[in-house]
């Protein structure tokens, strides 16, 4: 089995003093923490990198519109928004109605510990969702008027991307079967989210039939066990 990806957050502040909190508080998780000090290249940085948390001191200029700009985009929009605030709690819950937990300055570590461990299971659950495991594996797919052998690419909790000798139709409904490597056996139902010319598709599932979906979640769960290690600064 693989080793588990680490956590990656994102700390968005020009305080010193809260970026030592911050990393000391995560370090039980085995993150990764990236760091920048301004709104605008914090905007860069989230464009270019999937996160799981993303602490945002509303000292930073920009930093509400900042949060807004998450809570619209595409890939980080289910990120964990942590807001780290100055003054009293309830101006920070009327001024940051996007973010998931307020943390009051100056952040201590074992406050910044104690909610990032409030906010662990949100953000696995995230992770099962989006993410996607490489994963060489047959499959048998049927649509209307076709059968075929393809062979998996990789898997998640959403979907399968897979590539088979015909190229499947967008938009399309196709039943499928699989073995998992534990030995479970997936059927039900997906709709072809995306296909190219190479035969490559993107298999998006609809439904399982009798306990697949648990199956899955189950071994998706068992590769996606929360490390433990030293916090990564990057």
């Amino acid at each position: 089995m693989s080793s588990p990806t680490p956590f990656e957050f994102l700390l968005v502040s020009n305080n010193y003093k809260t970026l030592c909190a911050v990393t000391e508080g995560i370090k039980q998780f085995g993150a990764r923490l990236g760091f920048v000090p301004a709104a605008d290249s914090a905007r860069d940085y989230i464009g270019r990198r999937k996160l799981d948390g993303i602490f945002v001191d509303l000292e930073v200029p920009g930093a509400l519109e900042l949060i807004l700009f998450i809570r619209q985009g595409s890939s980080n929009r289910r990120a964990v928004i942590f807001a780290c605030f100055q003054d009293n709690k309830e101006s920070a819950i009327a001024l940051a109605p996007g973010a998931d937990f307020l943390l009051g300055n100056p952040l201590t570590v074992e406050s910044v510990a104690t909610q990032t461990a409030a906010a662990r299971d949100m953000m696995a659950r995230e992770r099962r969702h989006y993410f996607r495991h490489p994963l060489n594996i047959p499959v048998v797919l049927k649509g209307d008027e076709m059968e075929q052998h393809a062979r998996m690419t990789n898997l998640g909790e959403g979907g399968m991307a897979v590539r088979s000798a015909k190229p499947l139709v967008p938009s399309s409904l196709v039943e499928f079967a699989l073995e998992l490597p534990s030995a479970q056996t997936l059927t039900g139902k997906g709709i072809v989210a995306w296909a190219n010319s190479e035969g490559m598709s993107g298999i998006k599932f609809q439904f399982f039939r009798g306990q697949g979906q648990e199956d899955l979640q189950a071994w998706l769960a068992n590769r996606e066990r929360i490390p433990s290690g030293p916090v990564t600064p990057q």
